[in-house]
């Protein structure tokens, strides 16, 4: 994955309710085939109204492919097809079953990996719409930057504000 200078510095942060589960089991996001992502060099995962501690590094990733393509296709380095293998026998069975289909499978630093990154705590989410109620910090995906996030803010606001 070729970066853009200024992705060096870009965190893309997720609505994470079930990938987060799945990232500590099996050190991976796994989302829609070709789902298009910012140039990023971390993910982050946002859910129950705050952004997860720890902050994995982006290993490599595949577009597209289906659990029934990791013995055959042609352009997956062995590095790749046995993380795809770790993968698929750590899900689920019900996850498995989705997998029946391409998925988009990006490869992470394990939670206990020096390479990713530990915040001093969650960060909790403070951001609110002009009435006063709560809104979301992310329904889809979001990207802030690594050096506010290494700053180690309490509050969303701390990661927006200028």
């Amino acid at each position: 994955m070729s970066l853009r200078r200024d992705a060096i510095d870009t965190v893309v942060i997720v609505a994470a309710k079930n990938a987060l589960p799945e990232y500590l089991k099996c050190s991976a996001y796994i989302c829609q085939p070709n789902r298009h992502f910012q140039d990023y060099v971390r993910l982050a995962f946002y859910t129950n109204n705050k952004i997860y501690r720890k902050v994995p590094k982006i290993l490599g990733q595949v577009e597209a492919i289906s659990k029934d393509e990791i013995e055959t296709r042609m352009d997956l380095s062995d590095v790749d097809r046995a993380r795809l293998r770790d993968i698929l026998r750590m899900l689920d069975i019900a996850r498995r079953e989705v997998w029946r289909q391409q998925l988009k499978i990006v490869f992470l630093s394990a939670p206990d990996s020096s390479e990713t990154l530990v915040l001093p705590q969650d960060i909790e989410n403070d951001l609110t719409a002009s009435t006063g109620r709560g809104v979301a910090f992310t329904q889809g995906q979001r990207y802030v930057s690594l050096s506010r996030l290494e700053m180690g803010p309490k509050t969303t606001s701390e990661l927006v504000g200028d």
